[in-house]
């Protein structure tokens, strides 16, 4: 068996929790206030696909560890979060996309409607 790559495995394993839960925070809240309204796309889209880039660093430094021989508590410590936050961030963009593509379906709409009545009001008018 290899030198094990870290020694405290139970507080990385914390901090990498925590990192991916607080930006699993940060993720929902953008995508729950801003999706719906159709405003900052690129910021909440590149927020989190660069979370769901980190699950699968995360994830691949799992494997490698897993498959180089280190002991379980390394390997978890990485591959869990990893796999973990993949699946749910995964899960997340095209939600969030869906979201999207919803608010510019109403703001169309809601265009559609507005050039109607200006339309109507504007025929009347000239009547």
């Amino acid at each position: 068996m290899n030198e094990p790559w870290i020694s405290n495995t139970g507080m990385a394993g914390g901090i990498l929790g925590s990192i991916m839960g607080i930006l699993g925070g940060v993720v929902g809240t953008l995508a729950g206030v801003l999706a719906p309204k159709g405003k900052a796309k690129r910021l909440v889209m590149g927020v989190e696909i660069f979370a769901v880039v980190l699950s699968f660093t995360l994830l691949i430094i799992g494997i490698t560890a897993y498959l180089s021989g280190q002991p379980r508590n390394v390997w978890y410590c990485f591959g869990y979060p990893g796999l973990l936050c993949l699946v749910i961030f995964g899960i997340g963009v095209p939600v969030t996309l869906k979201r999207y593509r919803d608010a510019e379906l109403r703001k169309a709409m809601s265009e559609d409607l507005t050039l109607g009545r200006n339309v109507e009001e504007k025929e009347i008018s000239d009547e």
